[in-house]
């Protein structure tokens, strides 16, 4: 089994990091591809086989400064996957959403994706510097 996995990200791609060594699971960047499918496709297997068989302390964290509503349902599902880590007997997970104050959207989405999950999604504000 490999230990770290990195996608690189791109302008239209988060930049994907799976590290299990300390259990984490990172997406960076931004999210707006027309056909998410193909990229999160693969992204759902690796977090999927991570938590068939993951660490006693999992984490993820979402760190999108935008994303678009076709990736919505793929970070929903994402968070799922690793909500029900919890369910196991002894094992702890931590998920952080960071996102713009500003982007009033996001917030809602955080609250109704932990609504869906019923799992505490720490919604943390964060300011993002534009080039």
């Amino acid at each position: 089994m490999m230990k770290k996995f990195e996608l690189k990200g791109s302008q239209k791609e988060p930049k994907l990091v799976l590290d299990l060594r300390n259990g984490s699971i990172k997406i960076l960047g931004r999210s707006t591809m027309v056909n998410p499918h193909d990229f999160y496709s693969s992204v759902l297997k690796l977090v999927d086989d991570y938590c068939k068989q993951p660490l006693k302390k999992s984490f993820l964290m979402i760190d999108l400064e935008y994303y678009n509503t076709l990736s919505v349902k793929y970070l929903l599902r994402i968070t799922e996957l690793i909500s029900k880590i919890n369910l196991k007997e002894g094992y702890e997970i931590k998920i952080n959403w960071y996102f713009d104050a500003e982007e009033i959207g996001i917030a809602e989405d955080i609250k109704l994706i932990s609504e869906i999950i019923q799992f505490k999604i720490n919604a943390i504000e964060h300011e993002y510097e534009f080039a």
